[in-house]
C-alpha cells in the first residue's frame, strides 16, 4: 500500500517538475526572442532579412523550442488536473479522451476550476450570501485573481489564436479563403469594373490593373468517396477565370503576354444559347441582363453567330464579358471547359459591392433600347483617334450616309455582307448618292452601336487590317448607314461606313508621252486625208471610206486632246473620258483598216 502511494506521489512530483521546467524554458525562450529582436533592430540597426544567419537560426530555434516547451507544459499540467480528480486508476483510452477534451476547452476548464461556481452555489443555498462572505479569505482570493489574469492574458489568447489558425487552415484547404485577382484595364467587364486609361493600346491596358477582387479557388470543398462536398456549385452570373491554349492564343494577338480570361457565366451545362437582334436567348427565353454595359449589345462572333442555337456541353460553360462590344469571349473561342476554371466569384458575393453601376433593365427588350449612332460624336471620337495616329481629321458627309445606306440595303438583300467590295461597286453607290471621289473605302458590321461603342470598343478590339484603314491619311469625308433587315432569316442591323478622299492620279510619264505622240501623228496626217475630197473622181468612188476615216481622225483628235489635257494637269479622268480611252483602240483599228483599203486603190 505504501509502495503504491509512493509511486503515485512520485508521478505527481514528476508531472509537477515537468510543468515547472517547461514554463521556465518557455519564459526563457520568450526572453531570448525579444533579446535577439531588440539587439538586431535596436543596436545593430538591421532588418530581419539582412541580419546574420546565426541570429536567424537562433531566433527560429528559440521559437520552436518555446512552442514545444509550452505544449509539453500544458499537457503535463492538464494531466495533473485529471489525476487530481481521478479516484482510481483510469483506463488509458478514457484518460486520452479526457485529456483531448480538456485541452480543447482548457481556458474554459481553468476558469471553472479556479472559480468553482458549483461550490459557490452550494454555499449560497446552505448559508446565504453572508455565510459565503465569511468563508472568503484574502490570500486565496488574491491567488485566484492572479490565476484568472494568467488564464485571461496568456492561455485564452493563445487558444483563440490557435483555433483561428486551425480554422483558417481548414478554410484554406476547403477553398473558402478568397484570393485577390487583378482586374486588367481592357474594359471587357465594364461596368462591373472600370475601363483602363483612355488612349492606351490593348497591350498596355492588359498590363494596367484597375482593381482587385476576392475570388474563391475552384473547385473547392472536400472529396469523399470520389464525390465533392461543401464546395461551390457554378451558377449563372458567377464570374470565373480559366486558362487554356485557346485563351493564351487569343490574349497574345496584340503582342501581350499569353493569359487566361475573366468572364461571366451565361450558360450552364445543358443550356441552349442563341444571340438574336442583340439579345441573349437562354433556353429560348430573352434575357434582361443588368450587368451588361448596354442593352441590345450582344452579337455573334466566329464561334457563335447570329441566330445560331448551341447547347452547352456537360463539361463546360458559356461565358461572356459584361462589355459585350468590347469583349472577346466564348462567342469567339468557344465554351470554357470546367476543368480549366481556376477561380470563381459567386453572383451573391457581387451584390452590394460590384452592382453599383448595373442598369435598370425594364425597357431592355423594347425597340427603343436599340441605340442610334450620333454622327457628330462619331466623327469627333474618330478624329481624336486619327490625331493619335498622325492622320488628318475627316468631316461628316451626308451624301456618304446615303451611299452607305444604298450598299447596306444591297448587302442585306443579297445575303452577302462578307462580299469583297471593289472601287467600282462602292463608287457606283456613291455616284447614285451624288458623290464622287478618287479614293474610297467601305467597311460593314452587324449590330447596334453608339458612337462611343463603335470607336472606343469595337475599333480598339478590331484585329483585322481594316483597323489601319480607319487612320488612312488620304480620307477627307466619312458617312455611316444603319440598315435594319434580315440576314438569312435572322433580324439584324447592318452598319456600313463609307470613307473617301482625293488623291492625284500621278500618271506615268510614258503614258502621257504615248497619248501626246498619238495626238501629234493624228494632227500630221489629218490634212492629207482631208485633201482626198479635192480629188473628185477618187472621192466619188470611195466617198464612204474617205468620210469615215476623216470622221475617225477628228473624233480621236478631240478625245485624245481632252485626255492629254487632263493627264498633264494631273487630274482624274471622268467616266466619259475613261470611255474615250476604251474606245480609242477600236477606232484606231478601224482607221488602219480603211487606210489600207484606200491606199491599195
Amino acid at each position: 500500500m505504501l509502495k503504491r502511494l509512493s509511486l503515485k506521489l512520485d508521478r505527481k512530483k514528476f508531472l509537477s517538475r515537468v510543468t515547472k521546467i517547461s514554463v521556465f524554458v518557455w519564459l526563457a525562450c520568450i526572453f531570448g526572442v525579444f533579446a535577439i529582436i531588440v539587439y538586431v533592430t535596436g543596436i545593430r540597426k538591421e532588418l530581419f532579412d539582412k541580419m546574420p544567419t546565426v541570429f536567424v537560426f537562433s531566433l527560429l530555434g528559440l521559437i520552436i523550442l518555446g512552442c514545444l516547451a509550452f505544449l509539453v507544459g500544458v499537457i503535463s499540467f492538464t494531466t495533473q488536473l485529471i489525476a487530481r480528480k481521478a479516484q482510481k486508476k483510469q483506463n488509458i483510452f478514457i484518460f486520452l479522451i479526457k485529456l483531448f477534451f480538456i485541452l480543447a476547452i482548457l481556458p474554459l476548464y481553468l476558469l471553472i476550476y479556479i472559480l468553482r461556481p458549483l461550490e459557490i452555489i452550494r454555499r449560497l443555498r446552505h448559508g446565504g450570501f453572508k455565510e459565503l462572505l465569511k468563508s472568503l479569505h484574502l490570500k486565496p482570493i488574491l491567488g485566484k485573481i492572479v490565476a484568472l489574469i494568467l488564464v485571461g492574458v496568456i492561455i485564452l489568447p493563445i487558444w483563440i489564436g490557435g483555433y483561428a489558425i486551425i480554422g483558417a487552415l481548414v478554410a484554406n484547404q476547403l477553398g473558402y479563403i478568397t484570393e485577390d485577382i487583378n482586374i486588367a484595364g481592357t474594359g471587357s467587364m465594364y461596368p462591373t469594373w472600370e475601363k483602363g486609361t483612355k488612349g492606351k493600346s490593348n497591350k498596355e491596358l492588359a498590363k494596367e490593373i484597375v482593381s482587385t477582387a476576392g475570388f474563391l479557388p475552384y473547385p473547392n470543398g472536400i472529396i469523399i468517396g470520389g464525390k465533392r462536398y461543401l464546395g461551390h456549385t457554378l451558377g449563372r452570373g458567377d464570374i470565373v477565370t480559366w486558362e487554356n491554349d485557346a485563351t493564351r492564343e487569343l490574349t497574345s494577338r496584340d503582342g501581350a503576354e499569353p493569359a487566361g480570361l475573366l468572364k461571366r457565366i451565361i450558360g450552364l451545362p445543358g443550356d441552349t444559347i442563341e444571340l438574336r437582334d442583340g439579345v441573349v436567348y437562354l433556353n429560348g427565353e430573352p434575357q434582361k441582363e443588368p450587368y451588361i454595359a448596354k442593352p441590345r449589345s450582344t452579337f455573334g462572333e466566329k464561334f457563335l453567330k447570329e441566330c445560331q442555337v448551341v447547347t452547352v456541353p456537360q463539361d463546360a460553360v458559356f461565358a461572356m464579358g459584361d462589355n459585350r462590344k468590347g469583349s472577346s469571349d466564348s462567342r469567339e473561342i468557344g465554351f470554357a471547359p470546367i476543368k480549366d476554371i481556376t477561380h470563381v466569384l459567386p453572383l451573391e458575393k457581387q451584390k452590394g459591392k460590384l452592382d453599383k453601376n448595373w442598369r435598370d433593365t425594364t425597357n431592355d427588350l423594347a425597340d427603343t433600347a436599340k441605340p442610334i449612332i450620333d454622327r457628330s460624336r462619331f466623327v469627333e471620337l474618330l478624329n481624336e483617334k486619327r490625331k493619335e495616329n498622325g492622320a488628318t481629321p475627316v468631316k461628316y458627309e451626308p451624301k456618304l450616309d446615303a451611299s452607305a445606306k444604298i450598299r447596306g440595303e444591297s448587302l442585306l438583300k443579297h445575303n452577302s455582307i462578307q462580299e469583297q467590295t471593289s472601287y467600282d461597286v462602292v463608287s457606283s453607290a456613291m455616284s447614285k448618292a451624288g458623290y464622287w471621289n478618287s479614293y474610297v473605302w467601305e467597311w460593314s458590321l452587324e449590330g447596334y452601336y453608339t458612337a462611343e461603342e463603335l470607336v472606343e470598343d469595337y475599333l480598339e478590339r478590331d484585329t483585322t487590317d481594316a483597323k489601319n484603314v480607319w487612320f488612312d491619311k488620304k480620307f477627307d469625308d466619312i458617312g455611316i448607314g444603319e440598315v435594319q433587315g434580315e440576314l438569312n432569316g435572322c433580324p439584324t442591323q447592318l452598319i456600313v461606313v463609307h470613307a473617301a478622299g482625293y488623291t492625284p492620279p500621278n500618271y506615268e510619264g510614258e503614258d502621257i508621252e504615248f497619248w501626246k505622240t498619238s495626238l501629234s501623228r493624228l494632227r500630221e496626217i489629218q490634212p492629207s486625208w482631208k485633201k482626198l475630197k479635192e480629188h473628185k473622181e477618187f472621192y466619188e468612188k470611195n466617198k464612204q471610206d474617205v468620210d469615215r476615216i476623216n470622221e475617225i481622225i477628228s473624233i480621236r483628235i478631240a478625245n485624245i486632246s481632252t485626255i492629254v489635257a487632263k493627264m498633264e494637269a494631273n487630274q482624274w479622268l471622268s467616266t466619259t473620258e475613261q470611255k474615250m480611252i476604251d474606245q480609242d483602240k477600236p477606232l484606231y483599228d478601224e482607221q488602219k483598216a480603211i487606210a489600207t483599203r484606200l491606199n491599195s486603190r
